[in-house]
């Protein structure tokens, strides 16, 4: 007999300030801007007092033009739901695009979408009117069994259909980690710059005992508010993947690729550490992937929208190829189904500047229906690694140590954590030459589910018609231009005001 669970959950009040790089995606691509449009989304909210109320006030001035659909029975409006809404689609957020949101209370939402309770057989529903994005601006805790089983059913959601769970952590440093909804493998979990949040592994007797959670934070005073920022990024690349000509790769428009990106682009501030050794036999050899506090740092809109509208790449599926293959773009990401058996992809990389390198590779945890069970095994999630080396006489050369000193000023060149389903590199100052990165499996036997790397590489010097950042002029910057015709940005190479023939030109005449 199925279940129905109520939890006790946490709201919290309002603020929000713009440090997401948003200003500089304006910037770069002028009116081609992605604002969220035609983008359903869920806004998940904690019931606010007697009764239900759980509901945008429709009549805000910042909602005119949008349809709030109640999916939890009739609502009275909540001044949280209202101010979630302003800083995800309204004055305070970049989704102004975004004009079909779909609302749920918390609990109706666990209990008739996520269908706890309802057994192996019972799957979460497709996705609430097409909606590619759950934000999920409160917490909630219950005994760890049913908390596990929420969130292998959220994670079952995302990786079947490509969507993603956004969720706020506590407010407060000293607080504990909350087990909903930020807990998930396949979601994010957002925090705040200033790192007042709980922090850390998830709770004891939740899957993935001792892993760091995919994390991300955003300008606000309380989670609750740097949630929908977030979502709100997630939302454009969202967008953009769905329209001409970056339709044409569906990879482009999954969960697990807009997560990568946002990671990838995420910006790190000059506390951001993720522990590793600056001298020694370790230097260069992370302890954890990302920063214990921030996670992979500052969501960064602009930084996200480069990699993710570079051209995907197809990884060497040896070493030994790799080095001798055509080196991969400065920006750029690749798709892959992991296999329940061995699995290695390598990637050559040619810094031409001394430039900072971020990587991001993260991958989907694949629950099967019995883990959906009450009291049901958690599915196992296999382990990848990932490396840099740099390319030496025909030769890739480890550059951990004392051999990494002259090559990179600082960060990490491995990272191999266990448990958990991220990895990361940061690499500062990194020299002139040839590089490969590497992904390897180090586990075998959990289910196949679908994996992403992203990178980003901030050279010493820009390319002239290289649009979208990555240092060549190709396709994708083509399309850049193209989407831009006739409207001002980036795109604008002559500087007189318009995308036109004569920029066209000066884009073609730099064809890498």
């Amino acid at each position: 007999m199925r279940t129905s669970l109520a939890i006790i959950l946490t709201i919290a009040a309002p603020a929000l300030a713009d440090d997401i790089g948003y200003e500089e995606l304006v910037a770069r691509l002028g009116s081609a801007v992605p604002t969220g449009a035609g983008v359903p989304i869920v806004q998940v909210e904690a019931n606010e007092s007697a009764g239900l109320v759980y509901r945008p006030n429709p009549d805000e001035p910042d909602f005119a033009g949008k349809a709030f659909n109640l999916f939890s029975g009739a609502s009275s409006n909540s001044g949280h739901a209202t101010f979630v809404g302003r800083n995800f689609y309204g004055s305070a957020g970049v989704a102004k695009g975004v004009t079909q949101i779909n609302c749920f209370e918390a609990n109706g939402w666990i209990n008739t979408y996520l269908r706890f309770g309802a057994g192996s057989s019972g799957l979460p529903l497709t996705p609430t009117g097409g909606s590619r994005l759950f934000n999920c601006s409160w917490i909630g805790s219950t005994a760890a069994v049913q908390s596990n089983e929420i969130l292998r059913r959220a994670d079952y959601a995302m990786n079947r259909d490509n969507t993603l769970v956004i969720a706020g952590m506590n407010n407060g440093a000293s607080q504990t980690v909350p087990e909903l909804m930020s807990c998930t493998y396949n979601g994010i979990a957002v925090g705040l710059i200033s790192g007042n949040h709980s922090a850390g592994s998830p709770p004891a007797g939740i899957d993935g005992a001792g892993r760091q959670k995919p994390e991300l934070v955003a300008p606000g005073e309380f989670t609750s508010f740097s949630t929908p920022v977030v979502s709100a990024c997630a939302a454009l690349l969202y967008q953009f993947s769905n329209e001409l000509p970056y339709s044409l790769n569906t990879n482009r428009r999954t969960g697990v690729a807009i997560k990568s990106a946002l990671f990838a682009g995420a910006s790190h501030g000059s506390a951001w550490s993720n522990g590793t050794p600056t001298s020694g036999t370790s230097r260069g050899i992370a302890p954890s992937p990302i920063d214990p506090i921030v996670g992979f740092g500052t969501v960064n809109v602009d930084r996200a929208h480069r990699v993710l509208s570079s051209d995907e790449v197809t990884g060497q599926a040896t070493l030994a190829a790799a080095i001798t293959a055509a080196p991969v773009a400065a920006v750029g990401w690749d798709y892959e189904v992991v296999a329940s058996t061995t699995y290695e992809r390598h990637y050559t990389l040619n810094i031409t500047s001394v430039s900072d390198l971020s990587v991001a590779l993260t991958w989907n945890r694949a629950p099967t229906s019995t883990s959906l069970a009450a009291g049901g095994g958690a599915t196992p999630v296999y382990n990848l690694d990932l490396k840099l080396r740099r390319v030496q006489s025909g030769q890739a050369v480890e550059m951990t140590g004392s051999a990494g000193t002259s090559w990179f000023a600082d960060g990490n060149v491995v990272s191999a954590s266990t448990p958990g389903n991220l990895e990361h590199l940061w690499v500062e100052d990194l020299v002139p030459g040839t590089y490969v990165i590497s992904i390897s499996r180090a586990t075998l036997g959990a289910p196949s589910s679908a994996s992403v790397i992203s990178w980003i590489v901030d050279p010493g010097s820009a390319v002239v018609g290289d649009l979208n950042g990555d240092a060549v002029v190709d396709g994708a910057d083509l399309g850049l231009l193209l989407s831009s015709w006739g409207g001002t940005g980036v795109a604008d190479l002559t500087g007189d005001g318009t995308v036109d023939g004569a920029d066209l030109g000066l884009l073609l005449s730099a064809w890498s």
